[in-house]
Order: structure tokens, then sequence, then C-alpha cells
């Protein structure tokens, strides 16, 4: 067959072989592999994996490319696909081969694509030994050197997570993360590199689009850039393989106006979701066309767009001398991180701009004789003191258990720190030279004037080489009008909401207040570019008393 002499009849083993070998007489490696599924589990049990546009576009992408991520809607069948393709995979060349299979939280591992592989392993069980309590498939009985092996990435567990990750070694490496955009950079990250050293490899990446800038949103981005499709595209090349986007609109229960696929979107649940949420809602973006919300449809304090507009992520060269600072978001307990946020503030052509610079997790142990406290203390005390930064330059958020912080390091350091609180009422400050509002009129509380603060520095260039880790933190945070008040959703409601902290973003912005407080850094505001104290027009506003009312949303 197909040119070859095989040492068997055996259609199954042989179309394996081929699905893994892809001979050039051979008929591709998509159709040995749509051969393989057929014979493995629909010739027993039909309909055990049903074909259609999305399943057939799906397994011939994942045949095809070694680095695929798809996008697409709630119940598309992504999860399914990836499951039934990582245990053909497995099943043609079991001895050498590892499949892991990550999911954000156990219980959605064994929901979603460890369910679905155990289903149709226990249908054909060709190789290997199940054991659930593991989540995993060993070849041999007590060994992880071959097999499918599904792991939980939660917060507390990525250490232990990215331990296994990297501890294994096989010549073929095939990785599939499943809800990827909730997915810790560093499991990634590590799965990425499995590639060294590997003689074949291949990445899977699944979502619901979320956010451009999120680990699914980055690996989708495409080659030629975000602005070079929309939602009405199908497929694009990426800067490592291709992302195929499955719109709801187009589900084949759809196209073929008929019910035959059980599990897969109808036009019952796109009418439920419009008549639920609206078809300009996030929910019917990311769950039924399966594509990122345009700029607007989410309110949030930073937008990819709006990024990319004001040149945040670039660097830059200061006109002369520069002051470095540093920011501290804390963190006692819990998921969250504790993170120092170096940076350096100087003019930018005329303009004073705080350039980003690195970002150092502080890293505690709970220790009888050395309290937390003043772990975080003398840790960041040595990275300032080792990057030239003063006590003046640096500050931290001083809210609740924070003010216990600051009075520490305001002991073992210098009272010269400054103490940024998140908690309370916002200022009586202007929001900004072109807006000379009093902050108390336009913000509910003080976080969310520090935060916008930060956007309002974005929007008028003078935030430098900001990194996508904390972009992406800016650009989930969500914001609405209260009465006449912007209100940042609070901290805990996002964690909820995106089971992340944005603690990156929180040292950002302390590092901003004290860019702000130290060096006078203000939005729009030009050291020698700007209009004299005395200029006609500020006379005539003086004179009338006139207070420009700027919408909020502007901002």
């Amino acid at each position: 067959m197909y040119g070859l002499n095989f040492p068997t009849k055996d259609q199954q083993a042989i179309e394996l072989w081929c699905f893994a070998n892809d001979p050039p007489l051979g008929v591709g490696r998509y159709q040995h592999l749509h051969n393989s599924i057929d014979l493995i589990w629909n010739r027993l049990h039909p309909n055990t994996y049903i074909w259609n546009d999305w399943s057939e576009w799906m397994q011939r992408t994942f045949a095809e490319h070694p680095w695929s991520t798809v996008t697409g809607p709630a119940a598309s069948w992504k999860t399914t696909s990836a499951g039934i393709f990582a245990l053909t995979k497995y099943y043609a060349s079991p001895k050498d081969t590892v499949v892991i299979v990550t999911s954000t939280t156990l219980d959605g591992l064994r929901r979603r694509v460890w369910k679905e592989i155990s289903h149709f392993h226990r249908l054909r069980p060709l190789f290997g030994h199940m054991v659930q309590s593991r989540n995993c498939i060993q070849y041999r009985k007590g060994h992880d050197d071959a097999g499918i092996f599904g792991l939980a990435t939660d917060k507390g567990d990525i250490d232990k997570a990215i331990g296994k990750i990297i501890g294994f070694h096989s010549p073929n490496m095939v990785v599939i993360v499943d809800e990827m955009p909730y997915t810790p950079e560093a499991i990634v990250e590590a799965c990425v590199n499995l590639e060294t050293g590997a003689k074949s490899f291949q990445f899977i990446g699944l979502g619901n689009a979320d956010d451009m800038l999120d680990p699914h949103g980055r690996m989708s981005e495409p080659k030629s850039g975000w602005e070079s499709i929309d939602v009405e595209s199908q497929q694009w090349e990426t800067r490592r393989g291709v992302c195929i986007h499955l719109d709801g609109l187009k589900s084949p229960n759809i196209t073929n106006k008929t019910n035959n696929y059980p599990g897969l979107l109808s036009q019952a649940d796109i009418d439920t979701t419009t008549e639920v949420y609206g078809v300009d809602s996030p929910q019917f973006w990311q769950m039924r066309r399966g594509f990122w919300a345009p700029e607007g449809i989410v309110k949030t304090v930073l937008s990819m767009p709006m990024i990319t507009r004001s040149q945040a992520f670039d660097d830059c060269s200061f006109d002369q001398s520069n002051i470095p600072c540093a920011g501290l978001d804390p963190a006692f307990e819990g998921d969250d991180r504790c993170v120092l946020r170096q940076a350096k503030c100087g003019e930018v052509d005329g303009k004073m701009t705080l350039l980003m610079g690195r970002k150092h997790f502080i890293k505690t142990k709970i220790k009888p004789d050395d309290p937390i406290h003043y772990q975080i203390v003398r840790q960041s005390k040595e990275i300032c003191e080792g990057e030239g930064i003063a006590p003046y330059y640096f500050g931290l958020d001083s809210t609740g258990e924070g003010g216990g912080l600051a009075s520490i390091f305001q002991r073992e350091w210098s009272r010269e720190i400054l103490c940024v609180e998140f908690g309370g009422l916002a200022s009586k400050n202007p929001v900004s030279s072109t807006n000379s509002k009093p902050a108390n009129q336009e913000y509910d509380r003080a976080v969310t004037e520090l935060w916008f603060f930060f956007r309002l520095l974005v929007e008028n260039k003078q935030i430098k080489n900001l990194d996508p880790e904390s972009a992406a933190e800016f650009c989930r945070r969500w914001w609405q009008m209260r009465g006449p008040y912007v209100s940042l959703e609070t901290k805990a409601k996002m964690k909820d909401r995106t089971r992340r902290s944005p603690d990156i973003a929180d040292a950002d912005v302390v590092t901003a207040r004290v860019a702000n407080a130290r060096c006078n850094l203000k939005p729009s505001a030009f050291s020698h570019k700007e209009d004299r104290p005395d200029s006609p027009w500020k006379r005539f506003l003086k004179k009338r008393n006139v207070t420009p009312e700027y919408s909020a949303t502007a901002y």
C-alpha cells in the first residue's frame, strides 16, 4: 500500500503509521488521520467523532501545521477535536511520544480535555495504562517516559506544573493548551521550550478570544498585524504557524440549517445570547463570534489599539538626564504577587516621559524568625540600592496592611519614601492640564484616579517600553459610569472574572504616581513647549472662571 511493503494487513495500523510518517505516495497526513479516526472509532461506534466543516477544518490544521491556535465560540468542538487528535497522535507512535494537555484548573481539566481523551481511550484502548488519579495514560505502567499527561495550571501550582513540564523528554512532543487565554505566561513558555531537543514538536492552543495581549491572543496575532484581519477572517498566518477562527454565525448547524451535530452551536444559542446580552456585548463577541471584541465594545482602562497608537511599547532616548524611580505593589497572602517595578523619568523631545524598566517579583517564605514584611523591605531596598534608586523616588501601595509595611520601610530604610493610598476618595487635583475638573468630580475613588492617570500618560505618549504582560492587565480591567463618575472594576471582581490579579499594573500605577509626585510628571505637560502662563487664552478662561467639561468616557 502507498508504494510500501508493510509487515501487516491491519489497515488501522497502516493508516496510523502513515499518519506519523507521511509517506511520499500516501494520501497526505490529514487523510491518513481521517482514515485512522474512522477505523479506530467510527467503524465500531458510528458517529463517535462526527465529520463536518469545522471538525474537518480543525483536524486538517492540526495534521498539517506544527504550530496552530484555534479561536472560536463555546460549543464549537475545539476541545473534543483536540482530544481525539491527541490520542490518535499518541497511538501512531506510542513508545516515543509524550502528549501534554493543560487546563487552568484540575476541575476544568477533568471536565474538558481530559474528559474527551478518557472517553475516546475507553472506547478503544489500543495502547497504554490509564491512571485516572493522575490524569494520565502511561505507555509503560509506572513510567512517565511516554504517554498522555494532563496538568492543571492553577496559580498555586505554577512552579509544580512547570517542574513537571520541563521534566518530560521524548522524540515526539505534543502540547495542547486548553483555556489558553487564562493560562499563565510561564506555563506557555515552559511548553514552548519543549521544542528544543525534540525530533518532532507540535503545539495547539485553544481558547475563546478574550484579549489580544493574553497568551492566546499573542500567539494568534497575525504575522501582518491585527489591522490585517477582522471578524470575517477565517484563517491567517501567525509568527509561528496559523490561527483558525471558528465564527459561531457560520456553525455547521446554522449554515446547513440542521441540528444534526449535537453539542455544536445552533441558531437557538445565537438567538438566546442576542436576546440576553445583545450583539454588541462582550459576551456575544467572545462566546458566539469567537473573535476579539472591537475597541469600545468593552470599556477597559487600556486597549491594544490605544497602546499601538500611543507607541507605548516603543523604547525612547532621553534628551538629557533622567531620574530612576520604582514602585512596589506588596502581597501578603493568597495568589497575589509582590511586584517591584523600576522606571526612569525624564524629558523626551521636551515632554516628561516615564520609561518602564525591569519588573522584579519579590519572593518570600514563611519563617518564624524572619517576618514576611521584613523580607519584602530587605529585598526591595537591595534592588533599589543596586539600581541607584534613592528612597525619595520609591513608593508603595500603603492601603490596608500596606500601611504597616510602609512603617517598616520608613524605619528600616528612610522616611522619604512615598506612600500611595489606593483606598478612599479621589483627590481634588485637576484631572489633567487640559481638564481642570477636580479628580473627585470625575472619579469615584482614589484607585480609579490612579489607574486613569496612567491611562492619560499612555494616551499622551508619555509611557514607553510598556511590557505585554503589564499591558494585558490594563487591557483586562473594566470600568463603567456610575452616575457622573468613572468607576473602576474592583480587584476582587476582576480576579473572579479573569482568574488573575493586576499586580504588575498596580506596581506600574504606583511608579507613575511616584514620578508624578517626585519628578512632576503630568499628562501633556511640555517643559518648554507649553503656552505662556499669561497667554491671552488663559487670561480669558481665568477671567470668566470657565472649567472645561470633558466627557469622562474620553479617558
